[in-house]
């Protein structure tokens, strides 16, 4: 993190709001001018636009069109700025897992995405963007957290042994970030512990009884099954703060992690695209730091929503990345803008969000027992698995699984099934889930019958959840960590 990031990060939460949207408008229009110049993408998409002023007022973003996922991936090579990154050179650096941690070219952090909102992405950030991540999580996510005396001291004591469950198994963002700051600090291994989502329950209570650490993060279905294993008496660790993200985190999950663990419990709403998008204060309120990014709630035809209402989606842009230049790019997530300002008093506009709400899935075992499965473990088997485009699992009944998937062209899809169906096989019954039937959808990925929302993990109506019905369904975040 440089200096001069951090002090630029610092010196605009002091400003008012006006002066910030003033600054974003200048961001925003040296951003789109640098996309026209050096994305073929942006270029042809604004030929006949004007580009937005840095005199122009605030809804002048909204004459640009908005992009999907899907159409700007199909597009790759157009949309990237750099003539030396092509798909095919980043997908044999993706494909090696030796790579993780490296930057690609020795400049660009290359991640990729899940398959929430359908379509599985490949992201760069320069490294000036990546300098700006940190500086927002230094400056505005840590300073809420650490103030409080509950947490500093015992973070003090345990020197910040920091423990996070969630995918490790490939390049994506947390793992990639977190084993990048290994590579150049080595000593941090010992003081943090990335374990896999995809170990069974056992696995990882074991590691962090013997690693004790002061700090937990994850998804909120592996924090819940944390939790209940702490309950239980099987778990033994005391942490001061724990951190949620990648899925969302209710009102009622909350609660029960917090009482779990006796501490606060923190969340983090982010996307791989727009890695710092918010922080959390002192409220416990969730900030858009809208002086590096612009998020737009949408109606069902892109166009705005008004503070107070809940959107059907949103629209994000990135302020600081130029390798891949993320603007108006739509993301799945419902929020609602709030109108009032924060009691923290907070120059930063306030949200809800309403992000990926994939179910724990609960398989019975032979000798009665129930086996929990979390979403985005089983998603990035099924996911992974090469020649799979997208896919959806649908838990119908207590021991069948269905899957529902589209591949990628050029291949053999019967062959792809195949070794997508051996895959969650194998993977369940590592789990102890020996019984489940594996069986194909002839439906594509579909959204879901009720919400009409598209959402990758679930459990058909009639079901048994496994912790019962869920009371709420505020706000979280749906980043594959």
């Amino acid at each position: 993190m440089g200096t001069d990031t951090a002090w630029t990060v610092f010196r605009a939460g002091r400003q008012r709001p006006a002066a910030i949207a003033a600054l974003q408008r200048r961001r925003l229009a040296d951003l789109v001018t640098y996309a026209r110049t050096h994305s073929a993408y942006y270029a042809d998409r604004y030929r006949d636009i004007p580009a937005p002023g840095a005199r122009s007022g605030p809804t002048d973003i909204t004459r640009l069109p908005a992009i999907t996922k899907p159409d700007a991936m199909t597009h790759f090579d157009d949309w990237v700025t750099d003539p030396a990154v092509r798909r095919a050179g980043v997908e044999a650096f993706l494909a090696d897992p030796a790579q993780v941690g490296r930057d690609y070219l020795d400049r660009y952090v290359v991640c990729t995405t899940s398959g929430s909102t359908g379509t599985p992405a490949i992201l760069l950030h320069d490294l000036r963007a990546v300098a700006v991540y940190n500086a927002l999580g230094y400056v505005r996510a840590l300073p809420p957290t650490l103030l409080r005396s509950d947490v500093i001291w015992p973070l003090v004591r345990g020197r910040g042994r920091l423990a996070a469950v969630f995918v490790t198994d490939g390049h994506f963002l947390g793992n990639t970030m977190m084993a990048r700051r290994v590579r150049s600090k080595p000593w941090r291994r010992r003081m943090q512990r990335l374990l896999s989502a995809l170990a069974r329950i056992e696995d990882i209570v074991g590691e962090l009884n013997a690693f004790q650490p002061v700090v937990l993060g994850g998804y909120p279905s592996a924090l819940e099954a944390l939790a209940r294993e702490q309950r239980a008496g099987r778990l033994r660790i005391a942490p001061a703060l724990v951190n949620a993200a990648g899925e969302t985190l209710t009102d009622a999950a909350r609660q029960r992690i917090g009482t779990a663990f006796a501490c606060r419990v923190g969340n983090h709403y982010g996307t791989s695209e727009a890695v710092g998008l918010t922080y959390e204060c002192s409220a416990a309120q969730l900030h858009v730091n809208s002086d590096w990014y612009i998020l737009e709630p949408v109606d069902d035809h892109d166009q705005p929503v008004p503070p107070g209402r809940r959107s059907h989606g949103a629209l994000v842009t990135n302020l600081a990345n130029r390798i891949q230049p993320v603007i108006r790019y739509q993301i799945g997530d419902q929020i609602i803008v709030q109108p009032e300002r924060c009691s923290c008093a907070g120059p930063f506009p306030v949200i809800e969000v309403s992000g990926r709400t994939d179910d724990t899935l609960v398989f019975a075992t032979p000798a009665g027992d129930r086996i929990r499965v979390l979403p985005l473990a089983v998603a990035t088997v099924a996911e992974e698995t090469p020649g799979v485009a997208a896919c959806q699992l649908v838990q119908h009944g207590p021991a069948a699984l269905r899957v529902r998937f589209r591949t990628r062209p050029g291949v053999d899809a019967a062959q792809v099934w195949d070794v997508l169906r051996t895959r969650l096989s194998a993977y369940l019954a590592g789990l102890g889930a020996l019984e489940v039937s594996v069986e194909k959808d002839d439906l594509p990925p579909q959204l879901h019958p009720r919400s009409g929302k598209f959402r990758q993990v679930y459990r058909e109506h009639g079901t048994p959840r496994p912790f019962g019905p869920s009371p709420d369904a505020r706000p979280g975040p749906r980043m594959k960590t």
